[in-house]
């Protein structure tokens, strides 16, 4: 098999939505990045850093091991991925809570064309004050789902839930659509 059918094969597993996946996930990842796929250095550093799981749990919060997380999206980064530079400069942000460490791959991100770059441009407008903004929404988030699934009897979340994570983001999303050059 080649980096990229490896890759191929974790992304298609991670898409089916099955938590029980997320060690097979991983071993195709490590794989894929082995062989010099550099979209599956990026999406390893996402799986390490908890976002995957988090996300299949209908979680906003997550933990995973950064330290590793941080060594996949560097050496995804190094070789161009902006994407990852991002995700690197948003590790060192939220988790790492290093805003100055962040800068430089907020800014690296930022100065190319291509997925990650729009998202880098706006974490270096809001500076600090965005990363702490982002945790408030999230600790949020994880409440009302908490109080959402205790209500329903369900592990997951409500149709209240998802209204109030859409009005949270709705003026973020808005600002973003009206900045210059969006479309471009």
């Amino acid at each position: 098999m080649t980096a990229d059918e490896m890759y191929t094969a974790g992304r298609q597993l991670e898409a089916s939505g099955n938590v029980g996946d997320s060690p097979e996930v991983e071993r195709s990842y490590r794989k894929a990045a082995a062989a010099g796929s550099v979209e599956a250095m990026s999406r390893l550093g996402l799986l390490l850093e908890g976002r995957v799981q988090a996300q299949l749990e209908g979680r906003s919060e997550y933990s995973g091991d950064f330290v590793e997380a941080d060594s996949w999206y560097r050496k995804a980064a190094d070789r161009g991925d902006t994407w990852a530079a991002f995700a690197l400069g948003r590790l060192y942000a939220d988790k790492f809570n290093d805003w100055n460490a962040a800068v430089p791959w907020f800014s690296k991100a930022a100065a190319q064309q291509q997925p990650g770059h729009w998202q880098a441009k706006e974490r270096l407008q809001q500076g600090p004050a965005g990363v702490e903004r982002r945790r408030a929404d999230a600790r949020y988030l994880d409440e009302l789902g908490d109080r959402a699934s205790s209500r329903s009897g369900t592990g997951g979340g409500s149709g209240g839930c998802m209204v109030a994570a859409i009005l949270l983001v709705l003026p973020e999303m808005l600002a973003l659509l009206s900045l210059p050059g969006y479309f471009a």
